[in-house]
C-alpha cells in the first residue's frame, strides 16, 4: 500500500478518536481524561487545539515506527523483500485500527 493511504487510515482513526474525546467530555460531566499526556495537552491548548497536537505527534510517532523497517533491512543484510512494506502496512493499519476502536468505544459512553 502506498504511504499515503497508510497515513489516511491513521489519520481517520486518530481523528475518530480525537474527536470523540473531545465530544465526550463536553457531553458528559462524570467523563474524564485518563491519559496524562492527553491531560497536559488540553489544560496547555485547550481540548480541540491539545487533541491536535496529540494527533499531529502521534501520526509523527507512528511515521517514524513504520518506517523504521528501511533501517531494520538495511542493518540486517538478509531482510526479505517484503518485509518492510509488511512492517509499514502492520504498523500504520494497527495504529489505525485502534485509534478507530477507542473512538467507538468513546462515542458508546454517550448512549
Amino acid at each position: 500500500m502506498r504511504r499515503v493511504t497508510l497515513a489516511a487510515a491513521l489519520l481517520a482513526g486518530k481523528g475518530l478518536d480525537a474527536a470523540s474525546t473531545v465530544v465526550v467530555l463536553r457531553l458528559v460531566e462524570s467523563a474524564r481524561e485518563t491519559v496524562p499526556l492527553s491531560r497536559a495537552l488540553m489544560a496547555e491548548f485547550g481540548q480541540v487545539g491539545g487533541m491536535a497536537v496529540l494527533t499531529v505527534l502521534t501520526m509523527v510517532v507512528v511515521g517514524l515506527l513504520a518506517e523504521s523497517g528501511v533501517v531494520i533491512a538495511r542493518v540486517a543484510d538478509d531482510a526479505p523483500e517484503w518485509y518492510v512494506p509488511t512492517l509499514r502496512a502492520a504498523v500504520y493499519l494497527g495504529c489505525a485500527a485502534w485509534f478507530g476502536l477507542v473512538g467507538v468505544w468513546n462515542l458508546t459512553l454517550l448512549l
